[in-house]
């Protein structure tokens, strides 16, 4: 047992000699914690009494500066991405204006679309839900089996036939079904039980997010011929952060 003990007091003793090395040659916490497998916390009490010299405390904060660089690059290219996929968004508004189709989907989605994370339809009317993949398949060139789908059920409910019918209803093939929620027995919830559940149709895949901006912005197109608010993308960051 002692000399059990012994080995792992000496692998201390080396990983903090080892530590403080590299500190006093300029390395970072996070850096030595990458280096010897160690929390960055171990290494911050091991080497906070290790004065770094002026240049080495420069050399830091210029990769630090680097690195912020870096991510703000990144950050505004993915802003300049949303803010064209909200331009074509509102375009398509302004061009489809008269479709009677368009503007039903356009108002659906409105009223019942998610706004943040990725654009998604819940309903439990068959109808609706098939408007909705009509849509995205018609005006925003959706291949249907890029389409996901997923059910609130009750409890009692056969989720295979809901599945298979919801499938054949909108088209989603029944691998691109997602986990299926069952409403538990006295949890509180309504009694009136929708026989065929209700369903959420999603899309999925590259482009999914700025799928969504582009939807925000024909809504914001089609405000602007109604009401003449100018489109603005940040109105819609500012409500819906995650947008």
């Amino acid at each position: 047992m002692m000399q059990v003990c012994d080995r792992i007091s000496n692998r201390h003793w080396s990983l903090k000699a080892r530590a403080e090395e590299l500190r006093r040659a300029g390395w970072s916490y996070n850096a030595i914690k990458a280096e010897l497998s160690v929390a960055k916390s171990t290494v911050s009490l091991w080497c906070r009494h290790i004065q770094l010299t002026d240049a080495q405390y420069a050399r830091l904060y210029s990769r630090r500066d680097s690195s912020i660089k870096g991510i703000k690059i990144i950050q505004k290219a993915f802003w300049n991405k949303r803010c064209e996929a909200f331009k074509e968004g509102v375009e398509l508004g302004n061009t489809l204006q008269n479709d009677p189709i368009f503007i039903a989907g356009l108002m659906l989605y409105w009223a019942e679309g998610t706004k943040s994370i990725k654009a998604a339809v819940i309903n439990s009317d068959p109808d609706i839900i098939k408007l909705a993949v009509k849509w995205f398949h018609k005006f925003f060139n959706r291949p249907i089996d890029s389409m996901s789908c997923s059910l609130n059920l009750h409890s009692g409910q056969n989720e295979d036939e809901t599945k298979q019918y919801w499938s054949e209803i909108t088209g989603i093939p029944l691998k691109n079904f997602g986990k299926t929620f069952i409403k538990p027995e006295g949890s509180g919830y309504k009694k009136n039980i929708l026989y065929r559940g209700t369903a959420q149709i999603r899309q999925k895949g590259e482009g999914s997010y700025y799928l969504l901006v582009k939807v925000l912005g024909c809504i914001s197109g089609f405000l602007y011929n109604v009401t003449g608010k100018t489109p603005n993308i940040e109105d819609w960051m500012k409500e819906f952060p995650y947008a």
